[in-house]
């Protein structure tokens, strides 16, 4: 009877219906509206986060101070941003770790400048536009100006703020040359401002469209991470290899409809993406040693503490990556 009984028990639960594994619930910022954001765009869009079973509210958070105490909350599981505003949190013993970087060296930014400007060394004693003393942009625009021999006591920097209103300040003459994210350049490159550099021609080290993690999340759901870097590694195949699709992911977020523009933003994703997407040690220590010129405190600071590559490599070892993008 006990084994009639088992039996029975068994054909019941077989006539029930599947239940699939409830969706893991994260939360993923992306941290400026440029086309370097598009991969956590594209998975939201096009059904990549589903397919790894992801519920994904993704957010945009302007700013690094709320990104980072959202990050320190456990608000968020994943950002997607340039390695600079991390390093400092990092070397005060922040718990922040890189996953993979599309990018180990300043790429996307352009110098661009007034009309009547034509040269870089036309910029001494003129006001320049960045988003903040002590970002990124900073960094970058008193690299590209000791290039050329001129020092930050040369110019006078302006914060004017993100990418829109430093289009604005340029637009109104508060600034007379400003750092931009590509296609945020070509708009005033059609009412007659000159681009007087593209970054990436001076090769400055950095981490560059990261994926960004904490070791807690790392520890409490290794599975998760896994899962996640994987979604994020299809999405930019996905990108690589769907481009009118992905023109429309990115005119929506960024809501440029312009298919010059649109055009420029895929090219750029689809020529500067390093695959296997490692994060360059040597890299973000050249980065931090820049920024150290300004932040004494950084000076010892070591890049390895905030580098996980082991995800990317395990994908890699087993034969995954090469798979995926062949």
């Amino acid at each position: 009877m006990k084994k009639l009984l088992q039996l029975f028990s068994l054909a019941a639960l077989a006539l029930l219906p599947s239940t699939p594994f409830a969706a893991e619930r994260i939360t993923a910022a992306y941290t400026s509206i440029a086309a370097a954001y598009a991969p956590f765009w594209v998975a939201k869009d096009k059904g990549i986060f589903d397919k790894y079973n992801f519920d994904t509210r993704l957010i945009y958070m302007r700013g690094t101070v709320p990104t980072l105490a959202a990050l320190a909350n456990g608000e968020l599981d994943f950002v997607q941003s340039g390695a600079s505003p991390f390093i400092p949190y990092a070397a005060r013993g922040g718990d922040v770790v890189l996953l993979g970087c599309l990018a180990n060296k300043v790429i996307d930014y352009v110098l661009i400048a007034q009309p009547s400007i034509t040269r870089i060394e036309q910029l001494r004693g003129k006001n320049i536009g960045i988003s903040r003393v002590g970002d990124q942009t900073h960094h970058y625009v008193r690299e590209i100006l000791k290039r050329y021999g001129i020092g930050l006591k040369d110019v006078r920097l302006v914060q004017t703020g993100l990418q829109p209103e430093r289009v604005a300040a340029l637009r109104q003459g508060l600034t007379n040359a400003s750092i931009l994210n590509r296609p945020n350049n070509l708009p005033l490159e059609q009412e007659g401002y000159k681009r007087l550099l593209d970054i990436e021609d001076l090769k400055l080290p950095a981490g560059v469209r990261c994926l960004i993690t904490t070791k807690k999340i790392i520890k409490a759901k290794p599975a998760m991470v896994d899962n996640f870097v994987m979604a994020w590694l299809e999405s930019v195949r996905y990108i690589l290899t769907q481009k009118r699709e992905t023109k429309q992911v990115i005119a929506k977020y960024t809501l440029n409809n312009d298919d010059v523009h649109l055009e420029e933003a895929w090219n750029t994703l689809a020529t500067q993406t390093e695959i296997p997407p490692y994060a360059s040690v040597s890299q973000l220590q050249g980065q931090a040693n820049m920024m150290a010129e300004d932040q004494p405190d950084l000076a010892k600071f070591d890049a390895k503490v905030m580098v996980d590559n082991s995800v990317i490599k395990r994908l890699e070892d087993s034969g995954w990556t090469k798979k995926l993008f062949r």
